[in-house]
């Protein structure tokens, strides 16, 4: 009897991490061969010896081909295929499962993506339309990604070209000035178009940056495509710790966005591009209302899974649960996508049942144990909302807090708002945060520190609150934020909010005075381009011992910076004689000696300056 030959398999699927690893090598040889241009299809097929139509599937990673091709494209740049390079097409669900572990997104071939209605409709629609702008926000690990990939991939059926990035790629010193980032968001821009960088023709710095950025974009790069543009902008909270630069950047992408509303002749090449652009936390930077693209377009406020939705997620990792379980599940974890994906997952896989997991969730051994101690960093870089998320959880009842700690809590997710005040979030987060918090709080001793103290507070609060209150603590929360971000910039350190200010620690006095200035100087660069309501800000500065102990900062340095602040001018800057005598050597300050005051401890009357600037 003659034997059969094997019958030919379907062929094989680039994995996640084949392709990351023939993109680094590609992008090596780029480099390296080619002038940093992207090679074209036609470039890689005669270096590979394959046609253009079998390297977009090998790119897409949605249909299969032979094993041999792959080892082909891997060769040409140096690279062996490897077992885990690649999956058969039949076990896509195996690799859709586990991605979700790896990647932190649901890729599109899986069947563990839910929907949420009418979200994906309206963004689907949306991306259509010349000009247009989606603006997704929710915490991390809520779906943003998994959404944002589902509508490029709507794009990029209509034929549109599509350009993803990420602003976590972009290194530290990029943010160095404006211009060294727009060069660089140019640069990768032109790449992922698989264009030649002609940034040295277009870049002129008689200009400035937003002009040449713009002009790049408008006669270079929108001009070459012949279809539409979908750019995508993925981890954007990056910026708002360069609040210069932030203010600038989105600033610019409004333009964009009102450009392609303008009735001129440019209009129809704006028209072309269309904005994704995705973030985790709230705006903190305090743009002008007309400058801002984030209250334009359309804006997407993911949700968590509701209790249907959970259980049809159980019902697609085959778990034949009921309504019981599912509410078991949620009253651990609520409907958060992220945590419900790695609960079922792991319960399907049988590394561990429902009780188990009910009963481990917080251990150090836990399925949750790495996100939860990313949570417990994230709250410990503010020891105001250490303070703040311990009352919440130790709390049997809905907690008051500051509107700014709240804010805050809430957009890392870990807490939620009834009737106006807090509560955690799920059980998961009161269970881990009672006793690691607590715990926390009682290695903290009571210290005696010399330190530099900038008191900030806003002027005439609770008028503004009385005439709209809603409006006014939104302004505040974002002013807070910005404020934040640029202490951090110098190394300051938020010790707490006192409902109407802000006490910032500085171990260098230098940068408290720099800091102290780049605030008053963006509010007024702010005042000076809006007619809508601001707030505006006196600060204190002082060098003196400071008490720290695990539930507040108290002593000398503390009192005398909040005495400082109420001693000058809305906007303005009122330093003690000694931080000028620690900066007048390296800083040049023009003060103006304001008056003499005595203090608490001190013998003689101190001399208190107005900075000028």
């Amino acid at each position: 009897m003659k034997s059969q030959l094997p019958k030919r398999k379907r062929g094989v699927i680039l994995t996640y991490r084949g392709w990351q690893r023939l993109q680094r090598a590609q992008r090596q040889s780029e480099m390296e061969d080619n002038n940093g241009v992207p090679y074209t299809l036609e470039q890689i097929g005669e270096r590979t010896q394959m046609s253009p139509n079998t390297i977009a599937k090998v790119q897409r990673r949605q249909a299969a081909v032979d094993r041999q091709s792959l080892e082909s494209y891997f060769s040409t740049f140096n690279l062996t295929l490897n077992v885990d390079d690649y999956t058969q097409p039949d076990s896509n669900e195996s690799e859709s499962r586990s991605s979700i572990m790896v990647k932190g997104y649901v890729p599109l071939n899986s069947p563990f993506y839910i929907e949420r209605p009418p979200i994906e409709q309206l963004c689907d629609e949306a991306i259509l339309q010349p000009g247009a702008l989606i603006r997704i926000k929710a915490p991390k690990q809520m779906g943003k990604t998994s959404l944002m990939v589902r509508i490029l991939d709507e794009a990029i059926t209509q034929d549109f070209k599509t350009v993803t990035l990420s602003l976590q790629l972009a290194d530290a010193d990029l943010f160095t000035t404006l211009s060294q980032f727009l060069r660089w968001f140019c640069a990768v821009v032109t790449r992922r178009l698989e264009l030649p960088n002609r940034l040295n023709e277009y870049w002129d710095e008689v200009f400035g940056s937003n002009y040449n950025c713009t002009d790049y974009f408008e006669n270079y790069l929108l001009a070459e495509i012949d279809r539409p543009v979908v750019l995508a902008l993925d981890e954007v909270d990056v910026v708002f710790n360069y609040p210069k630069i932030a203010t600038d950047f989105f600033g610019l992408l409004r333009t964009w966005y009102q450009k392609a509303k303008y009735p001129e002749q440019s209009s129809m090449i704006w028209q072309k591009l269309r904005l994704i652009i995705v973030h985790s936390t709230e705006v903190y930077i305090p743009l002008n209302v007309n400058q801002s693209p984030f209250n334009v377009g359309l804006s997407i406020d993911l949700p968590e899974f509701t209790p249907l939705q959970v259980q049809d997620l159980a019902t697609r990792h085959q778990l034949d649960w009921k309504t019981e379980e599912v509410e078991r599940l949620m009253e651990l974890i609520g409907g958060n996508p992220y945590l419900v994906h790695i609960a079922l997952y792991h319960i399907s896989g049988k590394d561990i049942t429902l009780e188990q997991l009910l009963a481990t969730a917080t251990s150090e051994n836990g399925i949750y144990r790495d996100y939860l101690r990313r949570q417990l960093w994230n709250v410990q870089q503010y020891p105001d909302l250490v303070t703040a998320l311990t009352r919440v959880v130790m709390s049997p009842t809905p907690v008051k807090l500051d509107p700014i700690q709240g804010f805050k809590l809430h957009s890392m997710g870990l807490v939620r708002f009834v009737n106006g005040q807090v509560v955690p979030s799920w059980d998961l987060y009161r269970r881990y945060f009672s006793e690691h918090l607590s715990q926390l709080q009682l290695n903290l001793l009571q210290e005696h520190r010399l330190a530099t103290i900038v008191s900030i507070n806003v002027v005439e609060l609770a008028e503004m609150m009385g005439t709209d209150p809603e409006e006014t603590q939104n302004l505040l929360y974002q002013n807070f934020q910005f404020i934040t971000q640029l202490g951090q910039q110098y190394e300051g350190q938020i010790l707490k909010s006192t409902g109407d200010g802000l006490l910032i620690y500085f171990p260098s006095t230098i940068n408290a005075v720099n800091c102290a200035q780049e605030i008053q100087l963006a509010f007024r660069k702010i005042a000076e381009g809006t007619t809508e309501p601001i707030l505006t800000y006196r600060i204190g500065i002082h060098l003196g011992d400071v008490i720290f102990n695990c539930i507040d900062v108290t002593g000398p340095g503390v009192n005398i910076a909040t005495r400082l602040q109420a001693e000058i001018a809305p906007g303005d800057i009122c330093i003690s004689q000694v931080v000028y005598d620690a900066v007048k050597s390296y800083l040049p300050l023009l003060p103006i000696e304001i008056k003499q005051e005595q203090f608490e401890g001190i013998e003689e009357p101190m001399p208190l300056y107005q900075l000028t600037f």
